[in-house]
C-alpha cells in the first residue's frame, strides 16, 4: 500500500453522509428481518420485500455514493502490479454471477459455542430453521436446524438470552408451528437472560453453527 493511502481522512459531512446511507440500509433490512422472522411461513414474500426494497430504494445507487465518497481520497497510482491499492487488495473478491448464487457457505470445522447474545431473525425453509445470532463478541451466527418438526417463538426477535441449550424433557405446546412428521429428533430452546424464561423453542434432528 502506498504510504499516502496509509490513513486517510474524510470531513464530517462525508462521514455523515455515509453513515446515513448504511444505517437506512441496515436498519430497514434488521426491520424486514425482524418482521418476517414472525412469520416463518412467508419465505418468498421476505425474499420479494428484500429484493424490491433493493430496488425501489436505491439501494445500489446509496451503496455506490458510499463507494465514491470513501475511494476519492485514495491516491490511485498503480503499482508494479499495474494495479492500485483499492483494486490489488478487491482483487480476490468473488462476484454473483448466474451459475455462482455465491450462497453456498463452507461450515467451520471447529465447533461453534452458542453462549450469551440475541436472536436477530428466523427464517423457515424447506427441511431447515435458521437463526441469525449475535454473541458477546458482536459476531454474527447462524444456527442451522436439521430436519425440525416444530418450533415455537416468544417474542423472542431481539431478547437478550443465556444461550442455546438442549432439554431432555422439553414438550412443546399445541399453538407450536409444526413443520414436519414426528420422527427421531432433540429440543432445544433460548432462555432469556434476565427473566431465565423459555423464549425459543424447536425440536429438530440436530444443529450445526458457522459464523456469517
Amino acid at each position: 500500500m502506498l504510504e499516502q493511502n496509509q490513513k486517510i481522512v474524510l470531513t464530517g459531512k462525508e462521514a455523515l453522509d455515509v453513515l446515513k446511507e448504511i444505517e437506512y440500509i441496515l436498519i430497514s433490512l434488521h426491520k424486514m428481518g425482524s418482521f418476517y422472522a414472525e412469520k416463518p411461513g412467508a419465505l418468498e414474500e421476505y425474499r420479494k420485500a428484500t429484493t424490491d426494497f433493493i430496488d425501489d430504494c436505491a439501494v445500489t445507487q446509496r451503496l455506490s455514493k458510499v463507494r465514491t465518497i470513501i475511494s476519492q481520497h485514495f491516491d490511485d497510482s498503480l503499482g508494479d502490479d499495474e494495479l492500485d491499492d483499492i483494486e490489488r487488495h478487491f482483487s480476490d473478491l468473488k462476484f454473483w454471477k448466474p451459475d455462482q448464487p455465491l450462497n453456498g457457505k463452507t461450515p467451520e470445522t471447529k465447533a461453534l459455542e452458542v453462549s450469551k447474545g440475541t436472536i436477530q431473525q428466523v427464517t423457515c425453509k424447506h427441511n431447515e430453521l435458521l437463526v441469525v445470532f449475535t454473541n458477546q463478541q458482536d459476531e454474527f451466527l447462524l444456527i442451522t436446524f436439521h430436519n425440525p418438526i416444530a418450533f415455537k417463538s416468544n417474542s423472542a426477535i431481539g431478547v437478550e438470552t443465556d444461550g442455546l441449550f438442549k432439554e431432555e424433557h422439553l414438550t412443546l405446546s399445541q399453538d407450536a408451528k409444526c413443520i414436519t412428521p414426528l420422527q427421531n429428533t432433540e429440543s432445544y430452546c433460548f432462555k432469556a437472560a434476565i427473566s431465565k424464561e423459555i423464549i425459543f423453542t424447536v425440536t429438530a434432528d440436530r444443529y450445526s453453527v458457522e459464523k456469517i
